[in-house]
């Protein structure tokens, strides 16, 4: 009766694991199986790989549910996916799950007709798994009148993921480069946002409960008319970002970085610089709750709250939302009024007039100046944004001539060289 059993359980086995993956092979000239991309989906069946040769392919990418990886031989620099200037790229919107994968393709000039988002890539129900993408110059704001969200990636209540993937030159009404509506999840790994512009949220658009989770990501360069240059968070949202980096970014009216209306904002390691905005230049918590840890704000700017700016903001909060900011293990640099509202203080914070300026030891005295000006005074300058209680100074010793911290041959034969009547 065991063997039995056994032999039905392997039965079992057996069939419930998928059949040898074929390989499809899609590229110009009749030496493939396919010359499009669409014609091989159509032939594939689940966990089959489809390698696509180098080439432009002009057409709508939908993998119908199938759970396939689609991947180029040669890479996004040479492998392009093109709207035309006339459609979306691609389309995820019957089930696909992480078992979906496009991995090595540029994704390009893709365009939407009126109220219609997702300019390059359109994802509703969906979780694929993205690789090493290139999603570049698509938009959603094609109509004049009825423009639509998410230039470069749409996703309305899909679970996708990104990895070492680059967004960049998208525009839409809400989210150049992303948007992500009703519960959405997103997470991006090592990828780049870059040069993407819209209303509010020039990078990422975050609303209805969704999340977003950066980790060794860069948001450069993204601008918004009017909230969020790199990332707008509203309606209970919420974005993480670890180790990660918002620079160079700017919007006209709040958080030049990153604006949080009622939504949740995690800061965790990295860095927020070079950022404009009217009030807040790095990050702006209208209402809502954020935590920012371990994070370095440079030289951003606003007429209120140069780096972070809690409360205050020219759009008004949600009734009966409370806004609460912690901060700590953080250091500021380059902003006059680096913070402007209240927060939780957690401790080991740092502000320096200049990002160039720290402890500089010299006879015994510590001062805080520039680095430059310290080692032209001769001075050891201990780096920048080290108090002088942290530098470590040695006291003063009118022996040591030479600041070497010892009293020895070299000290005397500076006393020797100098002798005689001084000036």
């Amino acid at each position: 009766m065991r063997s039995m059993t056994f032999g039905l359980l392997c039965l079992l086995t057996v069939m419930a694991a998928p059949a040898s993956a074929a390989v499809i092979t899609v590229g110009p000239g009749g030496k493939f199986d396919y010359s499009t991309i669409t014609a091989a989906i159509n032939a594939a069946g689940n966990y089959d790989v489809i390698e696509v040769a180098p080439g432009t392919y002009y057409e709508l990418v939908n993998p119908q549910g199938k759970r396939i990886e689609i991947r180029s031989t040669g890479g996004p620099a040479v492998t392009t996916i093109h709207g035309g200037d006339l459609r979306r790229c691609l389309e995820f919107r019957k089930g696909e799950t992480e078992d979906t994968v496009l991995d090595g393709f540029t994704v390009r000039e893709g365009r939407t007709d009126a109220y219609q988002s997702g300019g390059g890539i359109y994802i509703k129900g969906a979780s694929p798994r993205i690789v090493n993408c290139h999603i570049i110059e698509n938009s959603a704001m094609s109509h004049p009148y009825y423009p639509g969200d998410g230039g470069g990636v749409y996703v309305d209540i899909g679970f996708p993921s990104f990895e070492s993937c680059y967004i960049g030159q998208c525009e839409g009404q809400n989210g150049g480069g992303f948007s992500l509506v009703n519960f959405s999840e997103v997470t991006l790994q090592d990828c780049t946002i870059e040069g993407n512009a819209a209303n509010k949220g020039g990078g990422i658009y975050l609303t209805g409960n969704s999340t977003a989770t950066m980790t060794s990501c860069n948001l450069i360069g993204n601008a918004a008319a009017w909230y969020g240059g790199a990332i707008y968070i509203v309606d209970d949202a919420a974005a993480t970002l670890v180790d990660s980096e918002v620079s160079s970014c700017q919007a006209s009216l709040g958080g030049g970085g990153i604006f949080c209306q009622c939504g949740v904002l995690m800061l965790d390691g990295g860095m927020v610089e070079l950022c404009e905005s009217e009030a807040g230049g790095g990050v702006n918590v209208n209402c809502g709750f954020g935590t920012i840890n371990n994070m370095r704000f440079e030289n951003n700017v606003a007429d209120t709250g140069g780096d972070i700016r809690i409360g205050g903001s020219p759009l008004p909060p949600r009734a009966g939302v409370q806004t609460q900011v912690g901060i700590g293990g953080s250091f500021f640099c380059g902003s006059p009024n680096a913070i402007d509202g209240s927060y939780t203080d957690l401790g080991g914070n740092s502000f320096f007039l200049s990002c160039t300026d720290g402890a500089c030891c010299s006879n015994g005295i510590c001062a805080i100046v520039d680095g430059a000006v310290c080692l032209q005074l001769g001075g050891v300058f201990k780096g920048v944004g080290v108090f002088c209680e942290d530098a470590g100074c040695p006291e003063d010793c009118p022996g040591d001539t030479n600041d070497d911290g010892t009293v020895g041959t070299d000290d005397i034969l500076n006393v020797i060289s100098g002798w005689g009547p001084c000036p």
